[in-house]
C-alpha cells in the first residue's frame, strides 16, 4: 500500500473498532487462542467462529464457538479474523459473500491489534517479526522460501550484528505477539541457543510467544538443548519425513530429547507448500499501478528484521540476499535508527503493509500469495542441481 497521509492512515480505522463494543473471533485455533490471551482483557469477546464442525457447539477459553451462518451481527458488533495469512484467504471470501465489509464489519488481526495499541495506549505493538540469522541448511528444497537453490553461498550474520539488532528493534517496539527467530536451518547456526537466551533474558516480558523452527533433521548437543530449556521459547518441528524419508530416526530422536529437555514444541505436519516462481515470472513491463495492486493481492504479512531495518516483505528480503533481486531501495524499507516518539503510527503502519512506493523490486519476478497462485506444491522436493 502506498502511503497518502502519513501516520494517519487508520484514522478511520479506529473510529470504526471504537465504535463496537464485542466481537467474535473468527478462528479457533492458534492466532485465535493468542489473541483470546493478549484481548480478553480489553475488548468483549462475544464467541468465538469456526468453520471446523469439531470445534463448532463446543467452548474454548470459555466461550461459544459458533459456525459463521449462526451469527446475526449487530451494528455495534464486529468479527476479528484471527487466522494466518495462509488459512483466511477462503474464511475472507465467505465473509464478502455473506455481504460483509472489511473495516466496517470485520477486522483483521494484525491491523486490529496494533492500530488498537497504538491509537489508545500510546504503544507499538507488534504481531509478529521474522528475524533471519543465517540461510545455512541441510536440505535444499525446490520451493525454498529463502530461494537457497539460487544462492551461491549461504548467508551468516555475525553475533555482534544480532544483538544490534535485536536492541534496536525493542528501543522501537513495546511489545510483540509473535518474535520468530527463522532460517535457513536454524539448528546448524552456532549462535542460535544463544540468541533465544539473549532475547529471552533482555525481553522476554515484552513477548508474547518466543519461537524458531526446524525441519526435524538436526539433533542439537545437548549444551544447546539444556540452554534451550532455560528459555521460554517454543520449538516448530517441521515434519518432512515423507520427502526426505532417510531422516525419518533422526526426527524421532529430536522429539525425545526435546521432550527429555522438557523443551516446548509442536510438530507441523505440513501438507504443501507454495512456489513464488521467480525464475520464470516476468512483471518488468508492468506500471507501478499493476505493481502496486499485486502487492496489495498479495496475502503476505510478514516482515524481516535485518541491519537496523524492517523489510517490507520478507521474501523479498530473502530474494535479494540469495542475489536474484537486485537492491531493496530506502523506498520499500524502515530505518528503525531514524524512529522517533513521534512517528509511533508511522512504523505501525509500516508494518501493516504501508510504504513510499507501495511494492517492493521483487514484485517483478514474483507470483506473491494471491488466487491466481494456487497452485499447491509437494513440501520439502529436493534438488541435486537447481539454478538459474
Amino acid at each position: 500500500m502506498r502511503w497518502k497521509n502519513r501516520g494517519h492512515e487508520y484514522d478511520d480505522f479506529y473510529q470504526k473498532i471504537s465504535e463496537k463494543n464485542g466481537f467474535y473471533l473468527f478462528g479457533a485455533g492458534d492466532y485465535g487462542n493468542q489473541f483470546w490471551n493478549i484481548f480478553s482483557r480489553e475488548v468483549q469477546v462475544r464467541g468465538y467462529i469456526d468453520n471446523d464442525i469439531v470445534k463448532q457447539g463446543t467452548e474454548i477459553n470459555g466461550t461459544y464457538c459458533y459456525s459463521l451462518e449462526e451469527i446475526e451481527l449487530k451494528a455495534d458488533e464486529g468479527i476479528i479474523v484471527t487466522m494466518s495469512q495462509y488459512a483466511r484467504v477462503k474464511p475472507i471470501e465467505q465473509l464478502k459473500q455473506m455481504g460483509y465489509q472489511r473495516n466496517v464489519d470485520y477486522f483483521i488481526m494484525e491491523e486490529f491489534i496494533s492500530v488498537y495499541h497504538v491509537y489508545k495506549n500510546n504503544l507499538v505493538y507488534f504481531t509478529n517479526i521474522s528475524f533471519l540469522p543465517s540461510t545455512a541448511c541441510n536440505l535444499e528444497c525446490k520451493y525454498c522460501l529463502n530461494f537457497n537453490p539460487y544462492a551461491k553461498q549461504f548467508y551468516v550474520r555475525p553475533w555482534e550484528d544480532l544483538v544490534r539488532d535485536v536492541d534496536l528493534f525493542f528501543s522501537c517496539v513495546d511489545h510483540i505477539m509473535l518474535f520468530h527467530v527463522s532460517g535457513g536451518e536454524p539448528m546448524l547456526y552456532k549462535h542460535t541457543a544463544d540468541l533465544i537466551e539473549y532475547i529471552d533474558r533482555n525481553y522476554g516480558d515484552r513477548i508474547d510467544t518466543l519461537r524458531t523452527v526446524t525441519n526435524g533433521t538436526i539433533v542439537p548437543n545437548d549444551d544447546i538443548l539444556e540452554k534451550l530449556s532455560k528459555c521460554n521459547v517454543e520449538i516448530t518441528v517441521d515434519d518432512y519425513r515423507e520427502a526426505v524419508p532417510r531422516f525419518r530416526e533422526r526426527f524421532d530422536e529430536l522429539i525425545c530429547k526435546l521432550e527429555e529437555y522438557n523443551i516446548r514444541y509442536y510438530i507441523n505436519k505440513v501438507d504443501s507448500w507454495i512456489d513464488l516462481a521467480p525464475e520464470r515470472t516476468d512483471y518488468s513491463e508492468w506500471s507501478e499501478e499493476q505493481l502496486e495492486n499485486h502487492r496489495n493481492r498479495c496475502n503476505q504479512s510478514w516482515q524481516e528484521l535485518r541491519a537496523g531495518r524492517l523489510y517490507n516483505c520478507n521474501y523479498a528480503a530473502y530474494a535479494t540476499v540469495a542475489g536474484i533481486a537486485g537492491e531493496q531501495d530506502l523506498e520499500e524499507v524502515y530505518d528503525l535508527k531514524q524512529f522517533t516518539a513521534d512517528k509511533k503510527k508511522e512504523l505501525v503502519e509500516f508494518r501493516l503493509g504501508y510504504s513510499t512506493k507501495g511494492y517492493t523490486n521483487f514484485c517483478r519476478k514474483c507470483r506473491g500469495f494471491t488466487p491466481e497462485n494456487s497452485e499447491k506444491m509437494e513440501p520439502a522436493v529436493q534438488v541435486e542441481a537447481f539454478k538459474i
